[in-house]
């Protein structure tokens, strides 16, 4: 069984026959306490911040000091601590005045068994005082707590009436509407300030409230007094008790989240538009892309193999009538036919890929290089990271191969370059591929637009890469590839 704590029990009295007297009726009355005696100002001063009292007795006459001035010193230092004044001299009017200035009590000298029950009942109301004062500060935290957490998630409560009355309602309520919370409120008050397309809104969902007792969380719009427009989500229920029916419930103002929501959906609305334009401009770059090769093709053979084939023709028809030249008509006959079947493997071998799984991409590229250095003036530099290019698949090294394929022809149309340099290295999972000129260079805004360019473009986004295109006119170009190693691949 738990034990009550001694009281701590300041006594200031300066008569040692009061005192004994005094000490005396409080162990008679089987008090447990643990007394502090003092007699001057500078001692009592001294207890109230060293003692930590909870019940004070104090004589009212002392020599230069009082009990009146006793209790102000309390008053200032300790103020929820009881104060019962002790004395024989006091008076019955003098006695009255005190409690009405805050003294908690007195007891005459001549009635001292009247002490222990002032005491207790001082101690008992001292601690109900305490109790409700933290009950006060508690509630009071709460609801700056709340009012706080209102104000961060723009949410305010209310609480009406029946018939529309306002019985409560929050300060973040007021701050939504853009009011002093002095400002009237009721229902009918706050319809005006909803938008006028929404009034039929909130007035389907009074209804509902009305009808089941709670409202699903609606959407609308108010005009607060500023003047702005506001998306609020509002909630209800109905309330129940013995005064009637009120109605509580909360309006969160989601003007922010619906403005990001519609923004969010612009864009959303211009990417597609964006990733549909761009799907075009591939599929456009494409089609120019094949019907460009294949005009080529038509010219190299109408140009150049026809040609070969035709006089060989002629060589062969003149051979059947000349049969003195039968034999040299043979010779050039043969010597032409190798010639078309040369230019023939020339194409082929540039629209066949490579058999990158056999050769790589750097043996492939070294060809490539080998084959163009025999028909251009222009120097060419391959450096390259070998070690760090394995594990790239075979997709992605044809795509890097095209890419170096389809920039020397850019090069070779319209750089008018002296000097090109290839690199190629890979790190961090990640291969990165630069290719640049001392030619004539261009504006990239002016040209980015082109068949080449595009070409190269669509295969590095088939990987996820990215494209630097850096030049100036007169300043040659500089391609920077950038491309994962474990993208995903397109089909």
């Amino acid at each position: 069984m738990a034990t009550e704590k001694s009281i701590k029990l300041l006594i200031l009295e300066h008569d040692e026959n009061d005192l004994e007297l005094l000490l005396y009726e409080l162990k008679k009355g089987a008090l447990d306490f643990v007394p502090k005696i003092v007699a001057t100002k500078e001692q009592f001063s001294d207890a109230l911040t060293d003692f930590y009292p909870e019940v004070i007795l104090s004589d009212y006459s002392l020599p230069g000091f009082n009990g009146v001035a006793a209790f102000n010193i309390k008053q200032q230092v300790c103020p929820d601590v009881p104060f019962i004044i002790v004395s024989g001299t006091i008076g019955e009017e003098n006695a009255v005045e005190l409690i009405k200035n805050g003294v908690t009590d007195y007891a005459l000298k001549d009635k001292l068994f009247t002490v222990i029950p002032k005491i207790k009942r001082a101690i008992k109301e001292a601690g109900e005082r305490r109790e409700k004062d933290l009950a006060e500060r508690n509630r009071n935290n709460s609801e700056r707590q709340l009012a706080e957490a209102q104000r961060i998630s723009k949410m305010g409560s209310w609480e009406i009436g029946e018939k529309g009355e306002l019985i409560a309602g929050s300060e973040e309520l007021y701050r939504i509407l853009d009011i002093d919370s002095n400002t009237p409120l009721s229902y009918d008050i706050f319809l005006e300030f909803v938008h006028p397309e929404d009034i039929s809104h909130v007035m389907k969902a009074q209804q509902q409230a009305l009808t089941t007792g709670v409202t699903e969380p609606t959407q609308f719009r108010i005009i607060s007094r500023a003047g702005i427009e506001k998306f609020i989500e509002g909630r209800g229920s109905q309330r129940r008790n013995d005064g009637g029916i009120s109605f509580i419930g909360t309006c969160q103002d989601i003007t922010e989240k619906v403005k990001a929501e519609q923004q969010l959906a612009k864009y959303s609305e211009q990417i597609a538009r964006e990733r549909v334009e761009h799907q075009r401009k591939l599929v456009r770059a494409s089609i120019e892309s094949q019907e460009r090769e294949r005009a080529e093709i038509g010219r190299e053979l109408h140009d150049n193999i026809n040609q070969i084939l035709a006089v060989t023709k002629a060589y062969i028809e003149a051979s059947l009538h000349e049969k003195d030249m039968q034999e040299e008509l043979a010779e050039r006959s043969i010597k032409n036919l190798q010639l078309a079947i040369n230019e023939i493997r020339k194409i082929s071998k540039s629209l066949v890929p490579p058999v990158m799984d056999k050769n790589g991409l750097i043996d492939s590229v070294q060809d490539l290089i080998e084959n163009i250095r025999l028909v251009n003036p222009f120097a060419i530099n391959f450096s390259y990271e070998k070690d760090q290019l394995r594990g790239v698949s075979s997709q992605q090294q044809l795509a890097l191969y095209r890419i170096v394929q389809e920039q020397f022809n850019n090069i070779i149309k319209h750089a008018q370059a002296h000097n090109v340099s290839i690199e190629l290295s890979g790190e961090n999972n990640c291969i990165d591929l630069n290719i640049k000129d001392d030619g004539q260079g261009f504006d990239p805004r002016e040209r980015r637009k082109g068949v080449g360019l595009s070409n190269i473009l669509s295969r590095i986004e088939l990987f996820d890469g990215k494209l630097e295109v850096i030049s100036s006119k007169g300043q040659g170009c500089t391609l920077k590839i950038h491309v994962p190693k474990e993208s995903r691949v397109v089909a």
